[in-house]
C-alpha cells in the first residue's frame, strides 16, 4: 500500500485539526469529507470532494480508511458500518457510549482485518510515554495513587456531560500506565450550567494491588488545569498537560525508617524535584496520525487500539451514566 486514502467524517473543530494534518502527509490521500451539514462539509473540504454521509463516501470515493469525527453518540453505528464494509477506522473519543458496543467493535475489526484506532492523543505524547517508562521501570517504586485534574472554561458540550467529554483523556491515560484492574468506581456529578447535564465531576476509582486515583473535572473553574500526579513509595511525578506548557516532573520521595524524636510524626527522610522533562515541539494529534498510518500499514496494535481502549468505555459507563 503505497498510500493511503483516507475518508474524513466529521467537519467541525477538531476535523479541520485532523484533516491539517492528513493531508500534510504525503503518504495519505483524503479522498472525500461527509457531514450532514453540507455547508460545514464544502468549507472544510476545499478542493476536496463531499459526501452527505459514510455511505455515499464509502461507495463512490473507496476510502482504505475513515475517520470519525462526530458527536459520541453517533460513533457506535458509523464504526460499526466503516468495519463491515472492510474499512480502517480512526475514532474520536469516546470509542462508544456502552461498553459492550465497544466489545462489538472490537470484535468487527478482529473479524474483518481492520485497525480499530480511537484519538486518545495525550498517549502519543512523548511525556506520558516517559512517565509509564519510569512507572514500569520501577522508579517510582510501588504505585500508591494517582490524581487527575482537567479544569477551565473549554468548550461546554451540549450533548455530552464533562465525566464522558473529558475523562477519556485521563482515563486513557491511568489505563495506560497502570494494568491493574478496576474495581470499583464512584463520581459524583453536579449539573450548574444546563439541568441533567454535570459540568462538574468528581470520580474516585480503586485499583487491584491497593492503588487508588482521583479524577477532578470541570468546566466551571477560572484557569486551565490539565495535571496527572502519581504518587509512589520511592518517588512521584507530575505531568503538566497544557499544550504549549507540558513538561514531566520527577521528584524522589521516601520517609525515615526509624522513629523520629516526636512519636506522632513521620519524618521525610527525602523530596525533592531531581529531574524536570520538558516537551518538544511535537504535536501530540500528529504523533497520533503518525501511529494510526503506521498501524493501517503494519498491523501492529497502537497504544490506543480499541481492544485496549475498550476499558476506558467500561470505567466510563460505571461511573456516570452519559
Amino acid at each position: 500500500m503505497e498510500t493511503i486514502r483516507v475518508g474524513l467524517v466529521g467537519a467541525g473543530y477538531w476535523g479541520k485539526n485532523l484533516l491539517r494534518l492528513f493531508r500534510a502527509r504525503t503518504d495519505v490521500v483524503v479522498c472525500a469529507v461527509a457531514d450532514v451539514d453540507q455547508d460545514a462539509a464544502t468549507r472544510v473540504a476545499g478542493d476536496l470532494p463531499v459526501a452527505p454521509d459514510l455511505e455515499t463516501l464509502i461507495r463512490h470515493y473507496h476510502p482504505d480508511a475513515v475517520a470519525i469525527v462526530t458527536p459520541p453518540s453517533t460513533h457506535y453505528e458509523l464504526a460499526r458500518y466503516a468495519l463491515m464494509h472492510g474499512k480502517h477506522c480512526w475514532v474520536e473519543k469516546p470509542l462508544a457510549l456502552r461498553a459492550r458496543e465497544a466489545r462489538e467493535l472490537v470484535s468487527l475489526a478482529e473479524e474483518h482485518g481492520c485497525q480499530l484506532f480511537v484519538d486518545e492523543t495525550f498517549l502519543y505524547d512523548p511525556l506520558v510515554q516517559t512517565a509509564r517508562d519510569w512507572i514500569h521501570g520501577g522508579r517510582l517504586g510501588q504505585v500508591y495513587h494517582l490524581s487527575f485534574e482537567r479544569l477551565g472554561q473549554g468548550r461546554i458540550r451540549r450533548d455530552s456531560n464533562v465525566w464522558w467529554n473529558s475523562a477519556p483523556h485521563d482515563l486513557s491515560i491511568l489505563c495506560y500506565w497502570i494494568d491493574a484492574p478496576v474495581r470499583h468506581v464512584q463520581v459524583n456529578s453536579f449539573s450548574y450550567l444546563q439541568p441533567g447535564v454535570a459540568d462538574v465531576a468528581i470520580g474516585t476509582l480503586l485499583l487491584e494491588q491497593d492503588i487508588s486515583a482521583h479524577v477532578y473535572l470541570s468546566w466551571m473553574a477560572p484557569q486551565k488545569v490539565a495535571t496527572a500526579t502519581v504518587v509512589g513509595s520511592e518517588g512521584m511525578l507530575v505531568f503538566e498537560g497544557r499544550f504549549g506548557q507540558r513538561k514531566l516532573d520527577f521528584y524522589e520521595f521516601r520517609v525515615a525508617r526509624k522513629e523520629s524524636a516526636s512519636g506522632n510524626v513521620i519524618p521525610v527522610e527525602r523530596f525533592n524535584c531531581t529531574e524536570s522533562v520538558r516537551g518538544g515541539e511535537e504535536e501530540p494529534l500528529a504523533l497520533a496520525v503518525e501511529a494510526f498510518v503506521g498501524a493501517v500499514r503494519t498491523g501492529v496494535l497502537p497504544p490506543s487500539a480499541g481492544v485496549f481502549s475498550q476499558r476506558v468505555v467500561e470505567i466510563l459507563e460505571q461511573g456516570l451514566p452519559y
